[in-house]
């Protein structure tokens, strides 16, 4: 899993940020964040990422600093699925792998909602691309058509219309994530110390 220091926005006060630490897994699809006193406490609370919004996508009402501010920009709203994640090791060729797995309620639970804030744009970008990686799957199935070509005896052939039954993935962040990281970095390169 990959970590980054962050600050959440507390649930109660809008302009109480604590320091956490921020695990994601893009192969699974899992967030996780420290508790504000234990740091050690890697899977405090964890969940299956299923949005993630950056800077202007979410309401300014989320925030209480100056909606065009740098710390603002370097703030993302994730929302997901609660979840359970177990670490277990197992011994490979290489040496020590760490395997993890996750249990979770049903779509029908109430989800998590996260304001994290990042200290720079780098820890940022990153999480931004490891978040746009992971995959949802909508818990209902969906009918979709598609076409297929196939060779009817005399003929060149024929167009036929399948159907097909199958779980919906979707993306976790919506929208070109370059075009809108854009005027962040623009933003963060002009701020920062030289």
């Amino acid at each position: 899993m990959e970590e980054f220091n962050v600050q959440k926005q507390s649930s109660l006060k809008a302009d109480k940020w604590t320091r956490r630490v921020l695990s994601l897994h893009p192969k699974l699809g899992i967030a996780a964040i420290t508790d504000r006193g234990r740091p050690e406490d890697r899977f405090h609370e964890c969940m299956r990422v299923s949005s993630m919004q950056i800077w202007p996508q979410y309401n300014k009402k989320h925030v209480k600093e100056s909606f065009s501010s740098m710390e603002v920009m370097l703030t993302v709203r994730m929302k997901g699925i609660p979840a359970k994640v177990g670490v277990r090791e197992k011994q490979s060729a290489t040496g020590p792998v760490k395997i993890y797995r996750y249990t979770m309620k049903g779509p029908e639970a109430e989800k998590h909602t996260w304001m994290l804030r990042f200290n720079n744009y780098e820890d940022f970008e990153k999480a931004v691309n490891l978040v746009q990686s992971m995959q949802t799957v909508e818990n209902n199935s969906l009918v979709r058509y598609g076409e297929t070509h196939r060779p009817e005896e005399g003929c060149e052939g024929v167009t036929d219309e399948v159907e097909v039954e199958e779980f919906l993935p979707r993306p976790v962040m919506y929208g070109n994530v370059e075009d809108e990281l854009a005027p962040i970095r623009a933003q963060w390169q002009q701020a920062r110390p030289k």
